[in-house]
Order: C-alpha cells, then structure tokens, then sequence
C-alpha cells in the first residue's frame, strides 16, 4: 500500500465559551472565514472543512455575503460541510430525541441551502460519547465519525491507561457501525512534515494503514489556515518522490473515510462495542448544575408540548411548527459541548438563562393550547370541577399530581376528589394552601382521564401513611430517620419482605470532598475532578414533621456546612412504591464536590446506567483484576482502562442489581447526570464550587447560590426498590415517570364528544419505548419514534385511537434514505412491527382527516 497524507484545511470554532456568541457572530466568523476564502480563492487547490449548521444560519442571517461565497466553493467542491448536526454537541448529557435533532435539524439544513447530504460526523472536541450514537449517526445517513480526545487520558492519566486505536469501527448495542478516527494529532496542526511523518508511522505500526489524515488550521480567534501552511502543503505536494515523501493531498475528510473504508479488509480495524469514555473532564457532567437542570427540563417540557400539540393536530389544531422548531434550535444551540458542559464563562450562561425561558415560554403555549382544544372536545360534565389529568408516556400509571390553587379553586379550603368511575382518592394541600396534591391511579398511555374536585367541610379520605417522629410507612415501605444524625437508616420494602440499605446507619448522607487542582487555579477545575479529603454531614441542626398525609408524609433534616445551607426532605406518597428526597441547597462552597450516598444491603461488581435510547452497564472502578463474572451490556471482561472510570454519566437513572437478579435498587433523578459505585454505595453527584476557566481569565465561581442567577438549588431523586433486575422491574418506565410528571387541566364543563378517560396511543409489548411524537417534517403526517429499552426481539403493537391510512418505517431525518423501506401491516387501528434488541424505528403514520 503506497504512502499518503490527506491534508484538510479546518477551524475549531466554540460558539461560546471564553467569551459569548456575539463575538463568535461578529468576529470570529467573518474573520476565519474571509481568510479561508481568500486563500482558496488564491490556492486552487486548498480544500476546507467546517462544522455546525448554526454557523452557516449565523453567517445567512449577518454576513450574507461570506455565505454567498461559501455556497460556491461548496459547489466547487472544496468547503466540505462536516458534522451534520446544529452544533458540536455534548454526546453524553443529551436525551437520545435531542441527539436526533441536532441531526434533523442541522442536515436538513445542509440540503435545503447547500444540496449536501453530510457523510462526516464531526466532534473533534467533545468530552466523551454514549454508546447509542453509532445507531444515531447511521439512522441518520452519517457513515463515519471523527474525535480527538480519546487521546487526552494519555497525557492526564499517571499511570496511563491509553485509548489504544486511532482507525476502528464503532458499534452501537443495535449492531450499528460507523468508521470511527480518532486523530493521531490534534485537530489544529501545522504542517511540520516531521511531526507528520510520525503520526504516519504510528498510524501504520497500529493499524497497517499508511493513509494518514491531518486536520490543520488554528480555531477560535487563530483565522483558520495560514498561508505559511497552505505554501508548505503545496511544497511537499510538489515533490513527487514516495522516496523522499510520502504523496501528499489537499483534501476533504469524507474523501479519506472512503479510501479507508476501501482497503479496509486488509487493515487492523477493531470492532469497538462500547461507550467512548474520555478519562478527563469528568466534572462536566455536574459543573453549572444550573444549565443541566434548564436542559433536562426543556427537553421533557418541549418533548411534552409537541406531543400533545400533535393529538391537537387530530383533532383539528394547526400544528405549530414553526414555534417548535424555533425552541428546538434554541435548546440546541445551548447544547454545544462547552455550554452544557459548564466550562464556559459567566456571560455565556446569563445569555442562556435567557435562551431557556424562551424554550419554556414556547413550550407551555403549545402546551396550554394544545390542552384546550383536547379538553374542549372531553364529556367533563361532572358533579364538581373538572380537571383532566394528561399522561404525556406510552404507558398506563399512577402517579402524584401537583395542582396550583387558583381561580375558583383558591377559595376552596378542604377537597374531595373523585376519578370519572366515581371512586374517592385523597388530597392534600401544600405550601400554604397554595397547591394541592393528589395520586391520580391508572392514567392511560399517551391520554388522559377525568377527576373533579369537590369542597368539603371534612379532610379528604384516610390513606395508608403512617407517620412519626422518626419514621414514615405507607403499604409499600418504612422508612426511619436517625434522630441525631438525620440519616435514612433503614428503608424497609414490605412487600418483598426486604432490607434495601446496608446496617452503617448512612442512607442519604451528604458527602463533601475536597476539589482542587494541586496547581490551581490552574489543572482546568471546571473541567476536571480532584477528589481529596472527604467530610460526611452526620450532624443535624434541625429534624421534624412538616407533612404528615392524606396524600405525602414528609421529614425535614436541615444540615450546615461551612457558609452552606442543606435542608433535606425525605417523602412518601400512599400509594407509590418509592421513597422521594428533595435537597434545597444554599451552596457557598470553592473548591469542593457534593455527593449523596446510598449504602445498599448487597452489592454487584457492576451497575447499570441510564443513556440515551437505552442502558450500559459498567464495572466498578476499584479492582485491582477482573472480578469473576462478566456483564451483559457491552458484554465483555473488566479491564484496566475501567479504573479510570470512578465518574461516569447517566440520564434519569442508575440501578444496582443482586448478582442473582432477584432484587435491585435504582436511584432516579430530575437534574443530575454524574454518579458512581463504590462496593454496595451508590452516588450521585450534585454540586460543585470549581473556578472558572483558566488563571489568566477574570475570576469566576461556579454554582454559587449567592449569585443571583444561580439561587438556591433544588434537586429532586428517589430511591426505587424491586423485585427481579433492571430489566423485569422495568427501571427505565420509573426513570421517566420522574421526569414526565402527570399534568392536571383545569377544564370547562362541556358535554364533548370524546369519553372521560381514553388512551390516544399505546404501545406493547412493555419493553419498547416511545420517544416522539410528533408531525412529519414534510407532510400533515405522524412520526413516532421508539425504541426497544432491554435488548430482546420484540414483534411491536402500536393501538392508536384512529385507523391509520398507511404506516411506514422511515429514517431519523424523515427522508427514507437510511431505514428499510418496510410497510408495516395494519389491523384496524393496530399497527404490527419489528424490532431488533436495542433498536430505534422511526414510524410514519398517514391518519385521517378528522377522528
């Protein structure tokens, strides 16, 4: 195999991190790119690659002219467009629906300005990568990935535990397969012919590939290529002696993938099946816990809003598009890696403070209509006030509702509540009188049912809470409280007769750590995790009762610490099988960590962790050898490289099972995304207090309360016990239902045509997952969107509340290009499909006019 460097022209460009977006917009684009543009305007040859559809919009909307020009050396054939997603996203932090539509969104902007269709997935930048997105890329029409640093745990780790591959396929737990590079060099080289010459060598001695790709060019405010480079690339380009050099290409990066991809049987290519996990950086998963929440929250309220505006759609509603897609670009936008990340500058974060209320702002107002026209159409003739409560998951539940008093409702001092089959629930107010609360039981899936309130001169019904001084219980579990330290020591699950915490006495603890650089304010603290000395909160200022039934028993433990402020709550509702916290934390703290501890009466040698569109497991990182049984998802022995793991990311939850499967514990949340296991203790994550950015930028904390922006924090998880594992328990339906709270609508009493309580859409068989709902991007048609959550084959039935026209399976992009072209058979209203272990199938529906 003969010799050959592909050079490409590039420019990292962070949409905002050390400084905010307008000077991206206003400098460091028109900048870069007048540069660019001059050299290959001067240099025939050059070619150039850029990411980032939100770019590209940025320079269509201020710099008309420059976007002008790019579209012709698009046309030429020299700017390749790479990425195809709206910005270089974080691809751990997001829900697997926010992946898409990066995706969505940023390649059909690509073909509807530019007709590229882009081949090259491009995250030279990003700080780690979920185990899902091999299947997201190629449902996408994306066929080959590119990063860079896999490669920083070599220089940060000691002893270092090295990524060991540069060229390998990257597989999804689907069996999906992109070509994956991970850079010999950076991603902003010069052109030093040495240094190539050794990143060749090395690429030939790992892989027997002597095809070396070279990303050159300085990022940010650095313009791009130089003409110094363009010259020396030429130069080398002209000496035309393999003996002397290798053959040298000014070339595009799909270009190189393609050559790869062709000689590939005869190179080393590994077949990696797991996650990518950068082993540094593993406090941005916790860092500006603020811009977490907001995109946890958005993406569930914005997924909300456009899954009832699309049942709206059906029953006359115009669909708002255009309102939606506004909000999704936002949220989007803010998922660039070094925003969600929480490595970004203070302006950057009041910029997006901003951007969020927007995002909610959309969100409830497609909300709210789409909820009144669906209640408009509801028989809610009843003996009292109605209130229709919305089931927004592809599953019938249970579950608590929040209701705020107003109106009518506010001169109402005691309820009676009452379900449309007549049957009495309990409720409670809270918060002064403010709210009430009460469990509305079996909602159905993708639906609704009716309840109405009545005034009363008695409390609501008697539940089965029982509480004390140290202790609360309801039918499922007990729970006791220590009355010095406030700790939860014991959770007792009644119905399967089982103690779910270990005897230390330590369940809900609060752990602070030390987290300084040695070198700070050097050592990135924003980025990375330095755990020192560790202090457990065992001392309580405060324990007692502030609720004590119908509906939620809880207790109040206040804690102090340095300048902060803990006060915990530990709850339980009659009638739900978990126990619920809630942490409101006034935190002051520089330089330390916060972490909530759960020791459980068992342990595992490894856990099970939410991600996007499905789970991985991963071993503990205290090992020293392979323990003697091996995990399922990836299924493969420990390793070294999984010491380097004692800080990983999850979504919603975090489940730690027996080794036998007959029991397990999982830890839900509605903010959180860091965690760890440590023998039989279980943590999660919540605060950090690291400085901002590097020594010569101005000084900045993170996450401090007494900044007005940031405020006091609020974190919400729960403790989940079952019978069986993760699987048969189904932990990730418990994950959702904490995120995707029931909605309670105030209704009009109207006699309408649809029944008290309905199921629009409903899903079987119990292990497939249904992400999206929502109206196709080219036509008055549904996409749904599921996912199968366990790993096992699954023959699909989707009931919907009309006889759909025509049911076929399309792609990610809703082109049709990168899926089987199956029609899928149609029974009625029950439409029958397949599913592979772990597999995401996008269905398009044609409904009729009117139902």
């Amino acid at each position: 195999m003969s010799e050959e460097i592909y050079l490409v022209a590039n420019s990292h460009i962070d949409l905002s991190w050390l400084w905010t977006r307008e000077e991206t917009i206003g400098k460091i684009c028109p900048e870069t790119f007048t540069n660019v543009l001059n050299l290959m305007d001067k240099y025939p040859l050059l070619c150039y690659a850029q990411s980032s559809a939100q770019i590209y919009e940025w320079l269509e909307t201020y710099h008309p002219e420059i976007f002008r020009r790019i579209r012709e050396k698009v046309k030429e054939g020299r700017w390749e467009i790479v990425s195809g997603s709206w910005v270089e996203h974080n691809a751990n932090l997001l829900c697997g629906e926010s992946l898409v539509r990066q995706y969505l969104l940023g390649k059909r902007y690509f073909m509807k300005k530019f007709n590229v269709d882009v081949k090259v997935a491009w995250l030279p930048d990003s700080f780690g990568f979920c185990w899902a997105l091999p299947q997201v890329l190629k449902k996408c029409g994306l066929d080959y990935f590119l990063t860079h640093k896999l490669k920083w745990q070599i220089e940060r780790m000691k002893p270092p535990i090295p990524f060991p591959y540069y060229v390998f396929w990257w597989e999804s737990p689907d069996g999906s397969k992109v070509l994956a590079y991970h850079t010999v060099g950076s991603y902003a080289e010069d052109v030093n012919p040495i240094k190539i010459l050794e990143q060749l060598a090395l690429l030939e001695r790992r892989h027997g590939l002597g095809k070396l790709l070279v990303l050159f060019g300085r990022g940010d405010h650095g313009g791009g290529p130089t003409e110094g480079m363009v010259r020396e690339a030429l130069r080398l380009m002209e000496l035309q002696d393999p003996k002397a050099y290798p053959k040298v290409i000014l070339s595009t990066s799909e270009r190189w993938f393609q050559e790869v991809r062709a000689v590939s049987e005869n190179l080393y290519l590994p077949v990696v099946k797991d996650e990518l996990y950068v082993k540094t950086h593993r406090g941005t998963y916790t860092t500006e816990a603020k811009v977490k929440l907001h995109n946890r929250k958005c993406e569930c309220l914005l997924l909300t809003a456009e899954r009832f505006a699309s049942i709206a759609m059906l029953l006359g509603m115009d669909y708002p598009f255009d309102d939606l897609k506004k909000a999704w670009k936002l949220l989007l936008l803010n998922q660039v890696h070094d925003n969600l990340d929480g490595t970004s500058i203070e302006e950057v974060y009041i910029q997006a403070e901003k951007d969020y209320e927007e995002v909610y702002k959309i969100s409830r107002r497609v909300l709210e209509k789409a909820l009144n026209v669906i209640t408009s159409k509801v028989n809610t003739k009843c003996e009292g006030l109605p209130i229709v409560v919305f089931n927004p998951l592809s599953w019938c539940r249970s579950d608590v509702v929040e209701l705020i008093l107003e109106g009518d409702l506010r001169f109402m001092k005691t309820f009676k509540a009452f379900d449309c089959f007549g049957k009495e629930t309990p409720v409670q107010t809270i918060e002064g009188g403010q709210k009430a609360i009460f469990v509305a039981e079996d909602v159905p899936s993708f639906g609704y049912k009716l309840y109405y309130l009545t005034q009363s001169s008695e409390e609501s019904a008697n539940s089965n809470l029982k509480v004390g001084e140290f202790f609360l219980e309801n039918e499922f579990l007990r729970v006791e409280i220590d009355g010095r330290t406030g700790h939860v020591i014991r959770i007792y699950d009644k119905i399967n007769g089982r103690d779910v915490l270990s005897d230390s006495g330590k369940g809900n603890v609060l752990q602070i750590y030390e987290d300084k650089p040695p070198n700070a304010p050097g050592g990135e603290p924003a980025w990375n995790m330095y755990l020192g000395a560790l202090t457990e909160l065992d001392k309580a200022e405060e324990i007692r009762v502030v609720e004590k039934g119908p509906v939620r028993a809880t207790i109040k433990i206040v804690r102090k610490y340095g300048s902060s402020t803990f006060e915990q709550y530990v709850s339980i509702y009659g009638g739900i099988p978990r126990v619920d916290f809630t942490l409101k934390a006034d935190w002051r703290e520089k330089y330390k960590t916060l972490k909530v501890a759960f020791p459980l009466r068992f342990k595992n040698h490894w856990a099970t962790y939410d991600m996007p569109f499905g789970v991985i497991q991963r071993y503990q990182y205290i090992y020293a050898k392979p323990p003697d049984k091996q995990m399922n998802l990836p299924r493969r022995p420990w390793e070294l490289a999984d010491k380097a793991k004692f800080e990983v990311p999850a979504l919603f939850w975090i489940n730690v099972d027996t080794e036998n499967g007959d029991y397990g514990v999982a830890l839900l949340n509605d903010c959180k995304y860091g965690f760890d296991i440590i023998e039989n203790t279980i943590r999660m994550t919540l605060l950090r207090g690291p400085r901002r950015g590097y020594p010569s930028t101005p000084e900045q904390w993170a996450d401090q309360s007494d900044n007005p922006r940031v405020g006091i924090h609020i974190i919400r998880y729960s403790l989940y016990a079952h019978k069986g594992d993760w699987a048969k328990s189904m932990v990730f339906r418990k994950g959702h239902d904490f995120n995707y709270p029931l909605i309670p609508w105030k209704a009009p009493e109207n006699i309408g045509s649809l029944p008290k309580t309905l199921s629009v859409i409903e899903i079987k068989p119990d292990n497939v997952i249904l992400s999206a709902l929502k109206k196709a991007e080219d036509s008055d048609e549904l996409v749904l969107r599921v996912y199968e959550a366990c790993g096992l084959e699954s023959d699909a039935t989707l009931t919907t509340l009309f006889k759909p026209f025509k049911a076929v399976e399309t792609d990610l992009i809703e082109w049709g290009m990168y899926a089987p072209k199956r029609e899928f058979k149609i029974s009625e209203n029950i439409v029958n499909f397949h599913l592979n272990g772990h597999e995401i199938v996008t269905v398009k529906l044609s409904p009729p006019k009117n139902i």
